[in-house]
């Protein structure tokens, strides 16, 4: 069974006020990335009706969000303490995918489904175990 977020019995009372302030502007801005992710599902229907297959780029915006709001909600459901990025790191979000950079003399490379940063030789991805080009 995937656990998300283990038991830990102990449990801050700072944190149950702090998350339900936090849980108003996160939820703010999560439903608004909810918006843009039910536009790219709409998208997504219409792409594989006309092409026959699955955009990658709508394929992975939509997943990202669904992970995140994952996480989110684990948060907001008071399962664990741990409390998540207010902003999500919108590189990860946006940037290209499975190409190298360089970024001051060392190579960076990110996986092409899940947009983890991995070593520039990995065969596989260490978050979601894609195999890389």
């Amino acid at each position: 069974m995937f656990e998300m977020a283990p038991f830990v019995e102990k449990a801050s009372r700072l944190e149950l006020i702090i998350r339900w302030l936090y849980g108003i502007i996160i939820g703010l801005l999560f439903w608004l990335w909810g918006i843009y992710a039910s536009v790219l599902e709409f998208l997504q229907f219409w792409h594989i009706l006309i092409f026959g297959r699955r955009g990658a780029r709508l394929y992975r915006s939509t997943s990202r969000f669904l992970a995140a709001s994952t996480l989110v909600s684990a948060y907001l459901m008071f399962l664990t303490d741990e409390r998540p990025e207010l902003t999500p790191d919108l590189l990860v979000f946006f940037k290209e995918v499975g190409v190298e950079t360089s970024t001051g003399g060392s190579t960076v490379k990110y996986c092409v489904s899940c947009g983890a940063q991995i070593a520039s030789g990995a065969k596989f991805c260490g978050t979601c175990g894609t195999s890389q080009p």
